[in-house]
């Protein structure tokens, strides 16, 4: 697939690559030179502003393998982030 660099350096991604990652309006990517490559990888962002306090610091200790009062774990990133989200909507 072939994507044009715009006036104003943005590339827009072909709706196939975007389905295939599930991107919609507003995700972050990251964007790193490999080599004469350009690398885009998706990545959740999690703003302190954004969660509550108490679940980024258990979230913290969980990621950092130290014991927590209330015992927390996620199979992947994707879990994690779904309960957050579902924290925040309460």
């Amino acid at each position: 697939m072939i994507a044009r660099v715009s006036s104003r350096h943005q590339v827009t991604i072909p709706k196939a690559i975007a389905k295939a990652f599930d991107l919609k309006k507003g995700d972050v990517l990251e964007v790193e030179k490999r080599g004469h490559k350009i690398v885009m990888v998706p990545k959740e962002v999690i703003f302190e502003n954004k969660y509550p306090r108490e679940d980024l610091e258990m979230a913290e200790e969980v990621l950092s393998k130290g014991s927590s009062r209330k015992e927390v774990s996620f199979s992947s990133g994707a879990e994690m982030v779904r309960f957050f989200k579902k924290r925040i909507k309460k």
